[in-house]
């Protein structure tokens, strides 16, 4: 039987309760992966007041331990709470996002790492740059605010001395976009809102596991995969 691929979902609190159920559904449907749900606190609590308790500890000694996985989703939330958590203090949560977004392919693996974003999880990669150079979406509301942070960090990117073809990442009105492997060698896919993470599940099932599997996913959650609706660059 071939390997498990293994996903990390990072969880904050005020995260929306399908940004993260709907992907861990999808993913651990077929014995595909293994997902891992890492959070500072040992139970966070969701927007609408679901409890979740992690299995492990989002920590510096996790972000050493980041080359264990193959995929990272970042789940969104009420714009208030997902920038809160972005301007934490003290927190290793961005810091783990920004260590994947860059950390490379896998040795010996067929596919490169995946980073996914949840609806408003885009904008912590917007934030970190992690856009920088490519296309990205989230959800429709905060179209807006997204293009802003990609244009802050690449303006503060190209202060520091960063590449110049570096543009600020481009935002598209889609139910997810896949923009292909970033300069460090990891693949970089963001959803639109909330059920849109379903449908970004299932190409990232598509993409480590073929069409049939995606389909296959698809109908056993009895659900209309729109994968037309999604952007595929790369």
């Amino acid at each position: 039987m071939a390997l498990k691929h293994k996903a990390l979902m990072v969880l904050f609190p005020g995260f929306n309760t399908l940004d993260m159920n709907g992907p861990f559904e999808v993913l651990t449907r077929g014995d595909l992966f293994e997902v891992v749900t890492a959070a500072e606190s040992d139970i966070t609590r969701s927007s609408e007041g679901v409890q979740v308790k992690r299995d492990v500890p989002l920590d510096d000694a996790l972000i050493d331990k980041l080359h264990e996985f193959d995929v990272l989703v970042v789940p969104g939330g009420p714009g208030s709470q997902v920038m809160a958590q972005a301007d934490a203090d003290k927190s290793s949560f961005l810091p783990l996002i920004d260590k994947f977004a860059g950390i490379g392919p896998r040795p010996s693996a067929s596919h490169p790492r995946l980073l996914l974003s949840v609806c408003t999880g885009a904008l912590f990669l917007g934030k970190l740059g992690a856009f920088n150079g490519m296309h990205c979406t989230t959800h429709w509301a905060y179209y807006k605010e997204l293009a802003r942070l990609n244009e802050e960090s690449a303006a503060a990117a190209a202060a520091a001395g960063g590449s110049p073809s570096e543009a600020a990442g481009k935002v598209l009105p889609a139910r997810f976009v896949d923009a292909g492997v970033n300069g460090r060698g990891v693949r970089v896919v963001s959803s639109g809102g909330v059920s849109c993470g379903i449908d970004a599940a299932l190409h990232v099932v598509r993409v480590f596991a073929g069409e049939a599997a995606a389909r296959e996913a698809a109908e056993g959650l009895d659900y209309a995969w729109r994968k037309t609706d999604g952007v595929v660059l790369g």
